[in-house]
């Protein structure tokens, strides 16, 4: 495929694209440039695109996705109350750094989540990716509870969720939501390398 014809495509997959998911690009994309930057404000702009995302997952017979798009509002709230009150004398929380084990041992929790959950999607649903889909579901619900308590190795779940993400998305022709992926994979690097500057200063 010539460079022109793949540009024809994602002008045709844009101007198709809807509303709802021109809502979630941009309040995810909002979230994520604000968490890199530990803005608490954050959280509010995951909680709508994430109340959004519930609706457009289903629809797409993503489902894993549209539980996790669910529990990223639930988890929004939480992370919003530990930026501002999570350390100790409920002041705000600060960024802290896991061991290898204790990294080791959330990856096992990942993994221990995923198989059940691949199984399940794939013998009972009609759910596109069963396996890749809930792959990323359990190691982004890893992911999150480590954004809300500040954990600066997040981001590097994040990049290895985001880029899978975009394989996801692509292949049931959201290809916005797609596109929001890629920038997610970077702004996560960014969002580590930052984090990483003022844990150590």
């Amino acid at each position: 495929m010539s460079f022109t014809e793949i540009t024809d495509t994602i002008l045709t997959a844009f101007k198709l694209t809807t509303i709802t998911e021109w809502e979630i690009f941009i309040t995810a994309l909002v979230y994520i440039v604000l968490a890199a930057f530990e803005n608490v404000w954050c959280w509010l702009f995951g909680i709508i695109s994430s109340a959004l995302s519930v609706y457009l997952c289903y629809t797409g017979n993503l489902f894993l996705e549209s539980g996790l798009s669910f529990f990223y509002v639930v988890i929004g709230l939480y992370g919003w109350y530990q930026w501002m009150h999570g350390s100790e004398g409920k002041t705000a929380l600060k960024i802290i750094s896991y061991s290898k084990n204790k990294n080791v041992y959330l990856i096992l929790i990942g993994l221990a989540a995923w198989a059940p959950l691949g199984f399940v999607a794939h013998t009972f649903s009609t759910q596109a990716l069963p396996y890749l889909d809930a792959f990323i579901t359990a190691f982004s619900l890893v992911a999150t509870w480590m954004t809300a308590k500040k954990i600066i190795q997040n981001w590097l779940y994040w990049i290895v969720i985001d880029a899978l993400a975009i394989i996801l998305y692509a292949s049931r022709e959201f290809y916005l939501i797609a596109l929001l992926y890629f920038i997610y994979t970077l702004i996560a690097l960014v969002g580590y390398i930052k984090w990483r500057k003022k844990i150590t200063t």
